[in-house]
């Protein structure tokens, strides 16, 4: 399992992710720092909130992308049989995976503090809290992205389907209003009864990806909502039901 663990990033870094990942915060963090001295007012706000916005979408489709491709790779060089032929389980190979990426997940929130400290100024709590909820919000993309890649065919695909997926945690808030407010965007009323429905169970089931790495706490500092613990329930909770599905998925594939 250590073996896999550090394979997997041998392989970031020889494949010159972590450097290209890095290299897009830096020119996300300098657009936003041009982008925010050109407002007339709150300048270092604008910044701050332009800024989280660029670096978690840049950490969100670069961690994607690069297990996505990583993992269809394995699959079509048959690197994973052989990794399967030596003593370990199926499940210790899906938790060897998420634990590496995890780490680069981890390691990309981190990342992305001095940037902010030395650029636009970023301090005291609202940073330390904005930077964990970052890290966890990593960890369930990488979930997300390791379920796609292990249950479909194609790294397109799943990269596709990771992203859907995201995107539906980041669109939560928004379903869950529709179902409250109801659409009357329909003439029958059980129509639209039903699309109330359908929408208020897409957002009890997706995780509230939309309270993850919130800008505000970098402009304003913590408080207000959601804190840090409720988002830590739901990685706890998400997080095991897509290991197992991904782990169920490889258990049943034949090589």
């Amino acid at each position: 399992m250590l073996a896999t663990i550090r394979y997997i990033l041998l392989t970031a870094f020889r494949d010159r992710f972590l450097a290209a990942i890095l290299l897009a915060l830096l020119a996300a963090v300098a657009g936003a720092l041009f982008f925010g001295s050109s407002a007339l007012t709150e300048q270092s706000a604008l910044g701050l909130a332009f800024a989280g916005e660029l670096v978690r979408l840049i950490a969100v489709v670069g961690l994607v992308t690069f297990i996505c491709f990583h993992l269809r790779r394995l699959y079509e060089t048959r690197e994973v049989e052989a990794i399967l032929a030596r003593p370990i389980s199926r499940s210790a190979f899906v938790l060897a995976c998420f634990t590496a990426y995890a780490a680069i997940a981890v390691l990309l929130a981190l990342l992305t503090v001095p940037m902010l400290m030395a650029a636009l100024k970023a301090r005291g709590a609202g940073l330390a809290e904005w930077e964990a909820s970052l890290a966890l919000e990593g960890l369930i993309v990488v979930g997300l992205a390791l379920f796609s890649a292990m249950t479909l065919e194609s790294a397109t695909a799943s990269v596709l389907a990771a992203l859907g997926l995201y995107l539906l945690g980041r669109s939560a808030a928004a379903f869950r209003a529709i179902a409250e407010n109801g659409t009357g965007s329909l003439d029958s009323d059980m129509a639209n009864t039903a699309v109330r429905w359908v929408m208020e169970a897409i957002a009890a089931v997706v995780p509230r990806l939309d309270l993850f790495g919130q800008s505000r706490w970098l402009v304003y500092g913590p408080g207000g909502g959601w804190g840090l613990r409720e988002l830590a329930v739901q990685a706890v909770i998400y997080l095991p039901l897509l290991l197992l599905a991904a782990i169920r998925d490889l258990q049943v594939k034949r090589f």
